[in-house]
């Protein structure tokens, strides 16, 4: 796909790679970093190691935003002719001592909590099995500490479709996050915070949710998929799913 492809159809959702060097992350779901003409750097994600990756990535990261959370831009990087998925490069604290320095009380974790909260309850309904601690990028902002989420290789059709059904399995590394957090932190969990992501996803319309797949390529989904979910986006059991977890994190199931 070229770029004058990419803008036709997505306008200034898309740029351009000038510079690329392989990511050296401990993922293989990043296979770059690029530099590119807007000048940002971009972490790079393509369909190599699952063809629904780039849409899973830009469908969630698009989603969380309408439903309450905050995630680093994302764009369609062009590179070297690929439509690729693209999160623009955010530093913070260490990614691999946030959480120890919130227990040596370095970090207020009161501050954090609530934001917490509900990536944990839009992670549950996209089926996000890896959020483990260093996908949140926790730095500070005007007014303390924030957390941003990223990070949604495994998340959504990464995992088949319709989403998988809850409870998610203890084994995952967004299970064993939480319930680390919980142990540490204690019942932190925010209710009100939860409700608020869950009942905005039961207001997103599925004209919404059509809207997001129009913003990336069009290669990035079959047209099977994309029939599938806008006929589950439709469905009693998206509904039906945001009332689950409602209930499963009030009661505890789900935690």
């Amino acid at each position: 796909m070229e770029q004058g492809d990419l803008v036709s159809v997505i306008g200034g959702l898309s740029v351009t790679a000038t510079r690329c060097e392989v990511a050296d992350l401990g993922t293989v779901d990043c296979a770059q970093i690029c530099r590119c003409d807007d000048g940002s750097d971009y972490a790079i994600k393509n369909g190599a190691a699952v063809a629904s990756m780039p849409h899973s990535e830009w469908f969630c990261t698009r989603l969380g935003e309408l439903a309450g959370l905050a995630s680093p831009v994302c764009k369609v990087v062009n590179v070297e002719g690929e439509a690729c998925f693209g999160s623009r490069w955010e530093t913070g604290n260490s990614p691999k001592d946030w959480w120890l320095r919130a227990k040596a009380k370095e970090i207020d974790f009161d501050l954090l909590a609530p934001t917490i909260s509900r990536i944990f309850a839009f992670d549950l309904f996209v089926h996000n099995v890896d959020r483990h601690l260093t996908n949140y990028i926790v730095r500070q902002q005007h007014f303390g500490i924030a957390i941003l989420a990223f990070d949604y290789s495994r998340a959504w059709l990464c995992n088949g479709f319709p989403p998988v059904a809850l409870p998610m399995t203890a084994d995952t590394n967004t299970m064993k996050s939480i319930r680390y957090l919980i142990q540490e932190f204690g019942h932190f969990i925010d209710l009100i915070e939860v409700n608020k992501v869950l009942d905005n996803l039961g207001h997103i319309s599925s004209t919404v949710v059509t809207n997001i797949l129009l913003e990336h390529p069009d290669n990035w989904l079959t047209k099977e998929q994309k029939l599938a979910i806008d006929r589950w986006w439709k469905s009693p059991q998206r509904l039906e799913r945001l009332e689950q977890i409602k209930e499963g994190i009030k009661n505890g199931f789900h935690l």
